[in-house]
């Protein structure tokens, strides 16, 4: 990202990490409960089923968050914008490949 976009991108670049780190605690959460139940055959009871919803309720709003501020960017400095997207292209990139590597 570069330097003289960091200030005008930091509200939209916030929430795109906060929707990130929703949706890796979910699909964390996700993937623990489904292994759980395929290692031990049990499956997941209410409480569980509820904190899962709620994390998934999380992530839908930091989704709706990242996509109002991500408007918003666009609106007031579209280079930004698109260096903004340009930048999480990359970082999504580099991030495939290095799930491949480890088998994701």
């Amino acid at each position: 990202m570069k330097y003289q976009y960091r200030t005008i991108e930091a509200i939209a670049w916030q929430a795109y990490n906060a929707m990130e780190s929703t949706k890796r605690r979910y699909l964390d959460y996700l993937i623990a409960l489904e292994s759980r139940e395929k290692k031990f055959n049990l499956p997941a009871n209410d409480s569980e089923q509820t904190m899962l919803k709620q994390l998934l309720n999380d992530h839908d709003e930091q989704v709706t968050a990242f996509k109002a501020a991500s408007d918003a960017l666009r609106e007031k400095d579209a280079a930004a914008f698109d260096a903004l997207w340009e930048y999480i292209k990359e970082i999504n990139r580099v991030m495939a490949v290095v799930a491949e590597e480890k088998g994701y």
